[in-house]
């Protein structure tokens, strides 16, 4: 096929080759222009040519690699770049597919492609990048090309300038006796597209430029020469940074119903996609796939490896049934480890920290006795709960790693969005209980998961998952840049079975927020706490105490785990088993004078039996 000579820009290409090129780059300038999977006559239209028909761009886009088809329409495989990759990659590899500089706000729809964001987000940072020329600069009155295009003149030799800009000698010091013939000057733009009409062939822009910068080399700007090359000069790009005259460009014109010609079945959009076979992988291909991801030192993605390995893109029709077939495989493996949706890393390249519990989670087993060797804190039975206390601990902001209630069965189609209390404790390490996430908002499977989240200053961080532990590892930098110690709240949204993006909007859990002079005090009594080995009735006394006109369970529930980590039946229990604790308005109060009374005999039927 022609594209394949096309590809190599060494090889002497004839006019038949360059007139499929030419053709390509109109065809792809009408893709570009129309901005969506399009069927072929409305290529035709959109190129506005009349020697660019319905059969000339079947034969293009049937045969240009550049090209694909999805659900019966054509589109552009730049379009499902991966998502991943950083905006300047995307964008570059773009720009050098199309090989001309684009119109702003198709660029920015182009990237709306990849990433599914508003377009509007793109084109004010393409019009910064374009003001900035450091990476790209501005062409005519809202166009954009890459610097590399441009012909750097740092240096004032002729042969290092040509070596830098990686020029031959035959690039460009054959053009000098043709400018000098037709009196060539870098300010007259006709100039040229008759030097290209003279060299008969297609030139290399930096080439032209090159000659542009002999006639002018103290005043000589290649932003502006590039401008009057594509604006002016009637001159055609043919992609690779090749370009052809007006002349030649007519004669490569000429040849487009020849080119039309060539067969193309009448149902080439389908076939484009019916030709693709479900994968299937060997134990060859299987060992070269593990030997990659065991060789990186960072995450390996599926989907990249089904690109690298297979050439298999999103378009494929059984590309969702290859990419599961590749995890399978894969996630079998023991030489890899899968860490969740379609991300792989070799083994050992887990963090060790996410296998455990911090110690500061970890809740002691006490065993306190009072002066008569009676132990003071004893366990009873949900059904000897006052209060409404048996639902109380039922709440998920009750619940917390290491005391939580049996995980339900994942949900199959879980909330999109969560909403989370950050603990002092949790706060302290960087880290959350997953009892306040419904079950299945996370994956269930692997046990590891390996997601990304999005801060709200749009930064990306490393999170991981452990659904033995039941807990999220990794926030610990953007939890220390919240002032509130206690209760901030903030919605998860899951935008990607891997990707999840924070919305804070400095929001407290009223129940769990303590300010930071309580911290203190708490603080103080934990260290008491521990000096006077004070037990859990003693610590909740003693909180309570504070609050003379009550405190709901949650909030002393928060503070007492402030000063010790304790279960949330255990300070049910106690509530409900001593006299001095009884419930007022739905508060729960101390009343010192009936300290005396002690523990409530009633409750020791409902003594929890281990």
């Amino acid at each position: 096929m022609a594209t394949a000579v096309l590809n190599d820009i060494e090889a002497p290409l004839d006019e038949e080759q360059l007139a499929t090129r030419f053709a390509g780059t109109l065809v792809y300038r009408s893709l570009i222009e129309l901005g969506e999977p399009v069927k072929a006559s409305e290529v035709a239209k959109g190129a506005e040519r009349p020697d660019v028909d319905l059969k000339l761009a079947r034969v293009v886009l049937s045969t240009n690699p550049h090209m694909t088809a999805v659900d019966r329409k054509w589109t552009l495989w730049t379009r499902f770049l991966d998502a991943r990759s950083t905006v300047d990659q995307n964008v570059r590899r773009v720009m050098l597919t199309f090989g001309q500089p684009m119109r702003i706000p198709h660029l920015a729809r182009e990237l709306t492609a990849i990433y599914g964001r508003p377009a509007e987000i793109f084109e004010e940072m393409l019009r910064q990048l374009a003001r900035e020329r450091s990476r790209y600069f501005p062409v005519g009155e809202d166009m954009i090309a890459p610097a590399e295009w441009l012909l750097n003149t740092d240096w004032e030799n002729e042969d290092e300038l040509l070596f830098e800009n990686f020029l031959d000698d035959e690039d460009a010091l054959p053009l000098v006796s043709l400018a000098a013939e037709i009196g060539f000057s870098d300010a007259d733009a006709s100039k040229y597209g008759e030097l290209l009409d003279r060299a008969g062939k297609p030139l290399k822009g930096k080439a032209l430029q090159f000659i542009g910068w002999r006639t002018n080399k103290l005043h000589f700007d290649p932003v502006v020469f590039f401008n009057r090359l594509f604006v002016q000069s009637g001159a055609q790009p043919l992609g690779e940074e090749l370009w052809v005259g007006p002349e030649l460009a007519a004669r490569l014109a000429a040849r487009f119903p020849s080119i039309a010609e060539q067969e193309v079945s009448d149902n080439a959009e389908a076939e484009a996609q019916e030709a693709a076979q479900p994968l299937q992988i060997g134990d060859e291909e299987r060992d070269r796939l593990v030997q990659r991801i065991a060789e990186s030192d960072e995450t390996v993605f599926a989907t990249r490896l089904l690109e690298e390995q297979f050439d298999i893109t999103p378009d494929y029709r059984t590309y969702q049934e290859d990419l599961q077939m590749l995890i399978q495989t894969l996630a079998t493996d023991e030489r890899i480890v899968w860490v969740g949706a379609d991300r792989f890393r070799p083994q050992g390249l887990i963090p060790p920290y996410v296998f455990s519990v911090p110690g500061l989670l970890e809740i002691p087993e006490t065993n306190f006795v009072d002066a008569e060797n009676n132990l003071v804190d004893l366990m009873l039975e949900d059904e000897g709960f006052d209060g409404g206390l048996d639902r109380e601990i039922l709440n998920p902001l009750a619940q917390d790693v290491l005391d939580e209630e049996p995980v339900p069965r994942p949900d199959p189609n879980p909330p999109s969005n969560a909403r989370a209390v950050i603990k002092f404790h949790h706060k302290q390490i960087g880290t959350l209980p997953l009892c306040q996430f419904p079950s299945g908002f996370f994956a269930p499977e692997p046990s590891i998961l390996e997601v990304e989240f999005v801060l709200p200053s749009s930064q990306k961080v490393q999170v991981w998952v452990n659904n033995d532990t039941r807990l999220l590892y990794g926030l610990l930098d953007w939890f220390q840049s919240i002032p509130i110690d206690s209760g901030a709240t903030f919605t998860l949204e899951r935008q990607a079975a891997d990707r999840f993006a924070i919305n804070y909007n400095e929001e407290t859990e009223p129940s769990m927020f303590i300010s930071r002079n309580r911290i203190n005090e708490l603080l103080e009594l934990q260290e008491r706490a521990e000096a006077e080995d004070l037990p859990d009735f003693d610590v909740m006394r003693l909180i309570m105490e504070h609050y003379r006109k009550g405190i709901e369970y949650v909030t002393l529930l928060t503070e007492v785990n402030i000063v010790r980590r304790v279960t949330r039946r255990m300070i049910a229990s106690i509530l409900s088993e001593y006299h001095c604790f009884f419930q007022r308005g739905g508060s729960w109060v101390f009343d010192t004078k009936k300290l005396i009374q002690g523990f409530d005999k009633t409750k020791r039927k409902f003594l929890a039996k281990f």
